[in-house]
């Protein structure tokens, strides 16, 4: 070999060392990625794409559905009417962050009368009380009313944080003409609760739904109380046999 064909050859194999200096720990890199939670592949400790084991989203294998118990609308005033749905979550350590629905109120020929969409949460192991006021039917009077959610929930891992909240001190008067309600909610957390939803349903003495009414409270201080007022227009159509008031607050993401 010429002494001018060494050094080109010596040239070529310093470039080969210099691209395979560079290129090797590039490609470990990539073929070495460390799984996430949000890759688009099964990978790592998950159960499922993206889902289960470390992530915070959960696999549908791991969750049950949410129960729709009852969906009913209750009079406020003529063309007037409050909707509701109870909703039952049975996982004990999931919810859902936000989901939107859908409300269909129906008169006695089954003709749709008012429709009402909005979204929510789900809080995990509880029944969740799906509110929505106000809704107008104009002359007609709603019979059946439908309640579905829009979308597939997405579950992810949550606690349950309504569990420093506590409702006590209940009282209803006015029940034959004007009903009211009062009630104390408290806070025991060392933590201030915020957005937190309060809906109160009456129950007759066949344990069907008479009436709802729901009341906001922006802010609840820790170790704090507040007194709640819910209050209707007109008398129940049925004696009122139990009361119950259910705290929501939207889940953390």
């Amino acid at each position: 070999m010429s002494w001018a064909s060494k050094r080109r050859s010596k040239y070529i194999g310093i470039i080969v060392v210099a691209m395979l200096v560079i290129i090797v720990p590039i490609s470990f890199f990539i073929l070495n990625k460390k799984p996430t939670c949000s890759d688009g592949k099964q990978n790592g400790r998950e159960l499922g794409i993206d889902c289960g084991g470390i992530c915070e989203k959960l696999c549908k294998i791991q969750i049950s559905d949410p129960i729709l118990i009852w969906s009913r609308s209750f009079k406020v005033a003529d063309g007037v009417y409050n909707s509701v749905a109870y909703i039952e979550n049975p996982n004990f350590n999931s919810g859902v962050i936000k989901i939107s629905y859908t409300f269909k109120l129906f008169d006695d020929k089954n003709i749709l009368i008012a429709e009402r969409k909005g979204s929510t949460f789900i809080s995990p192991n509880s029944v969740t009380p799906i509110f929505e006021g106000v809704v107008s039917t104009g002359y007609r009077v709603p019979v059946k009313t439908f309640f579905e959610f829009d979308e597939l929930p997405e579950w992810r891992q949550s606690k349950d944080e309504r569990i420093s909240l506590s409702v006590k001190d209940i009282i209803l008067t006015g029940e034959d003409f004007s009903p009211r309600i009062d009630a104390v909610l408290s806070n025991s957390s060392i933590e201030t609760i915020k957005d937190i939803e309060v809906v109160a349903i009456i129950f007759d003495l066949k344990d069907n739904a008479v009436a709802v009414s729901s009341t906001f409270v922006e802010r609840l201080s820790d170790r704090s109380s507040r007194n709640l007022v819910f209050t209707w227009p007109n008398k129940f159509d049925t004696k009122s046999s139990r009361i119950e008031i259910i705290p929501r607050i939207p889940l953390r993401k």
